[in-house]
């Protein structure tokens, strides 16, 4: 009884510790960019819902700077849908997204 007790113990534990450990994902950046060039087109040079600049545009520390932006955007619109999208991607994805954004049009 007391091993039982033990290793569910291990387990909620380690559920606690480390929430992400099952639903781990591999970053693959090309179907991710796919994904990206849907709405933004195949070189980023479409406006996007009436935005001011096309991202094909924008350099990288400006990616980032709009990444953060959505990232602390509240719900609902289209700073809502990007902030819904740019969530499932941590700082170093982020970047890898912005330089190919970046090298794309050089």
């Amino acid at each position: 009884m007391f091993i039982k007790k033990v290793v569910i113990g291990s387990v909620l534990l380690s559920a606690l510790l480390f929430p992400n450990f099952l639903s781990a994902k591999n970053f693959n950046l090309e179907q991710t960019v796919k994904k990206c060039q849907k709405c933004h087109g195949e070189d980023f040079e479409k406006k996007v819902l009436h935005a001011t600049r096309q991202i094909g545009l924008f350099s990288k520390s400006e990616l980032m700077e709009v990444f953060d932006k959505y990232d602390k955007a509240p719900d609902g619109g289209r700073k809502g849908l990007m902030k819904i999208i740019l969530k499932k991607y941590n700082t170093q994805e982020r970047e890898q997204i912005a330089d190919f954004i970046v090298n794309k049009n050089k």
